[in-house]
């Protein structure tokens, strides 16, 4: 790897605590993809006009950051409907999982599978949202 490396296949918002958002932050770009983060709301909504992301990585544990009223959002405005959503939280979390879909996440996932499949996590979001 060089001092200067390129991630020309996108960038992903990755809204998660700082270690989720580590793993996945290296996990995409040794794919070849961006990751940015978004502590809050505000910032998210900033990250979605200015960073343009393929794809969202959301998850329904982060603090303070309402998850549901994101996803709303993000599938209620005709320039990020089409954005595909992941979301992901503690497989105990089981009424998260069913609020996501109905709210419009393209897909839900355990914690555990976000960190054991990610690669295919992303493929099959990214081809899910096309």
């Amino acid at each position: 790897m060089t001092a200067q490396t390129t991630y020309d296949k996108g960038t992903l918002l990755v809204i998660a605590d700082l270690l989720f958002f580590a793993k996945l932050q290296a996990g995409a770009r040794s794919l070849g993809y961006d990751a940015i983060g978004a502590g809050n709301l505000d910032i998210a909504r900033r990250r979605l006009i200015e960073k343009e992301p393929i794809a969202v990585f959301l998850s329904m544990e982060k603090e303070r950051f309402d998850w549901g009223a994101f996803i709303t959002e993000v599938k209620g405005n005709e320039a990020t409907a089409d954005l595909p959503i992941l979301a992901f939280g503690s497989h105990m979390v089981g009424e998260a999982f069913k609020r996501a879909r109905e709210l419009g996440a393209d897909m839900v996932a355990p914690n555990s599978q976000i960190a054991s499949e990610f690669p295919e996590l992303l493929t099959g979001l990214l081809h899910y949202g096309r």
